[in-house]
C-alpha cells in the first residue's frame, strides 16, 4: 500500500467509515495503526465489565476478580437459599436477585476461561491504545469491526502534512521515518526532563537555561555538572549556561568564566559602557582567538547599525550580538539587515521589525539569500499563528527559531506541535514547552 492509499484508509477509519481490502487492513494491524474485534466479544464486554466492576470492584484483568466475584456470589446464594429471605422479599426483588446471580455465574465462567479472557483483555487494551475509538464494520470484509489507534491518528496527521513528498512511496518508507522521529523525540524529552529537574530554582525563564544546556550536546548529567560548577562560583544562571556551552572549546567552565571577564574588559576598551546588555553580549567574543579582535568587530557593527538608523541603545547591543557570528564584514551584515528590513511588512513596532531583520541577516551568507528567507519566515509565522501552535505575541520569535527547519511551513508547524506535546508530557503545552520545541524542531524533521 502506498502512502496516498494509506492516507485515505486511515481517514476512513478515523471517520468510522472503514473501507479497505483484507491485505490493506492486515498491514495496518501489523503496524499498530488499527485494531480489530469480533462483535460477539464486544457484546460480552458490554455486560461483563460493569458486572465485575460493580460487584468485585476491579477490572476484568485483575487476577483476583474471580475470587472477589465468587465472594459476592456466595452472599447472594446465601440470601436466595434462605426461606426467611424469600418469605420477606417481594417477587420483583427476588427476580432481580436471581438475574444477578445468573449474570455473576456467567461472568465467573468467562473469567475462568483463559483463552476467552485473554482475547477480551486484548480488546480493552487495544481500545485504550486507540483512545477509546469507536469500532465500525467494513462491509467488504464481513462481521469483524475495526478502529484506528492513537498511533494511527498521529500517522494520519503527519502523513497528511507530507503527502506531496510521500504519496507514491510505500507506507513502510514513511513509517520508518516516522518511527525514527518518534524514538528521537522520546529520548530528547527524557533528557529535557532531566535537565529541567536538575537546574534547581531559576527565577526568570528557566526553560532558557534548559535550552542552553541541551545545546551543549553533552549528556544531561555532564551538562548539569558543568552548569552547577559555574553556578557555585558565580550564582548567575546565564553565565553558567555560557560557560557550560563553551567549556569544551576553552578547557572547562571556570576557564570560560575567566575568558568572559576578559571579553567584557575588551568591550570596555572600545568605549562601551558596562550595562547588563553589554555584559551579556560579551559571550559573542569567545570564539575569537583574541577577544580584542572580537571587540573591534562588535564596535564596528554597533556603529553601523546606529549610523543606518536601525537601532539605538540596548537594541543596538542585542542586534550586534546577534550579528557577531554572521558571515561577512560588518558592512556586509548590516547591509543584509537593511535588505531584510525592506522585505518585512511595515508596522508600528519598528524595534521588533529590526530585531527580526537582524536575525534573518545573521542566518544567510549572501545578499541574494535574504529575500527567500524573509519570505519563508513570513509563511512560517502565519502558519504557527494560524494553527495556534504559537500564541500571537510569540509567533514571530518562534518562526525565527525554526525558520531553518527543513520542510514546508505546515510540516514545521506540525513538528513543533508534536514535540511541544511530548515535552509537556502529553498535557496542554505551556509557553516554555513551545519555546523548547521551536529551538530543537530541526532535529526531528523528516
Amino acid at each position: 500500500m502506498n502512502c496516498q492509499r494509506a492516507a485515505s484508509v486511515l481517514a476512513g477509519l478515523a471517520a468510522n467509515r472503514p473501507a479497505f481490502t483484507a491485505v490493506e487492513i492486515e498491514e495496518l494491524l501489523a503496524q499498530g495503526l488499527a485494531v480489530e474485534a469480533d462483535p460477539r466479544d464486544m457484546a460480552t464486554l458490554q455486560w461483563l465489565v460493569p458486572v465485575v466492576q460493580d460487584h468485585a470492584g476491579c477490572a476484568i484483568e485483575d487476577p483476583e476478580a474471580p475470587l472477589k466475584l465468587g465472594v459476592k456470589l456466595g452472599e447472594i446464594n446465601d440470601q436466595l437459599n434462605s426461606d426467611w429471605y424469600r418469605f420477606t422479599t417481594g417477587k420483583a426483588t427476588l427476580a432481580l436477585r436471581e438475574q444477578k446471580r445468573h449474570t455473576m455465574r456467567r461472568a465467573i465462567a468467562v473469567l475462568h476461561d483463559p483463552i476467552e479472557l485473554a482475547r477480551l483483555v486484548k480488546i480493552l487494551a487495544d481500545g485504550r491504545q486507540g483512545g477509546n475509538a469507536k469500532y465500525a464494520a467494513c462491509e467488504a470484509l464481513g462481521s469483524e469491526i475495526y478502529a484506528i489507534t492513537q498511533k494511527g491518528v498521529r500517522v494520519s496527521r503527519e502523513l497528511k502534512l507530507r503527502i506531496a513528498r510521500f504519496a507514491a512511496q510505500p507506507l513502510g518508507a514513511f513509517l520508518s521515518a516516522f518511527d525514527k522521529s518518534e524514538r528521537k523525540m522520546e529520548a530528547f524529552t527524557g533528557d529535557i526532563a532531566t535537565l529541567a529537574h536538575g537546574i534547581g530554582h531559576v527565577k526568570k525563564n528557566p526553560h532558557q537555561v534548559v535550552i542552553g544546556l541541551a545545546k551543549t550536546g553533552a549528556p544531561p548529567a555532564e551538562a548539569l555538572g558543568l552548569y552547577q560548577q559555574t553556578m557555585r562560583a558565580t550564582g548567575a544562571p546565564d553565565v553558567a549556561v555560557t560557560c557550560a556551552r563553551n567549556a569544551a572549546a576553552h578547557g572547562g567552565p571556570l576557564q570560560v568564566a575567566q575568558r568572559l571577564k576578559q571579553a567584557q574588559q575588551a568591550l570596555r576598551g572600545v568605549g562601551l559602557t558596562m550595562t547588563p546588555a553589554v555584559l551579556g553580549a560579551a559571550k559573542t567574543l569567545l570564539p575569537f582567538e583574541q577577544v580584542e579582535t572580537g571587540a573591534l568587530r562588535f564596535a564596528a557593527i554597533a556603529q553601523l547599525l546606529e549610523a543606518q538608523n536601525l537601532t539605538r541603545g540596548d537594541a543596538t547591543i542585542k542586534g550586534t550580538a546577534r550579528l557577531m557570528p554572521a558571515a561577512g564584514t560588518p558592512q556586509d551584515v548590516v547591509q543584509r539587515t537593511l535588505t531584510a528590513y525592506g522585505q518585512l511588512p511595515a508596522g508600528p513596532d519598528r524595534e521588533g521589525l529590526t530585531a527580526i531583520a537582524v536575525a534573518l541577516a545573521s542566518m544567510v551568507h549572501s545578499e541574494d539569500a535574504v529575500a527567500p528567507l524573509a519570505h519563508r519566515f513570513l509563511k512560517l509565522y502565519q502558519e504557527l499563528a494560524r494553527r495556534k501552535v504559537s500564541a500571537p505575541q510569540h509567533a514571530a520569535a518562534d518562526a525565527l527559531e525554526c525558520v531553518a527547519c527543513p520542510g514546508t511551513p505546515a510540516e514545521v508547524a506540525g513538528t513543533v506541535r508534536t514535540l511541544a506535546w511530548k515535552v509537556a508530557r502529553q498535557h496542554e503545552p505551556q509557553r516554555s514547552d513551545v519555546a523548547i520545541a521551536v529551538a530543537f524542531a530541526k532535529r526531528f524533521a523528516y
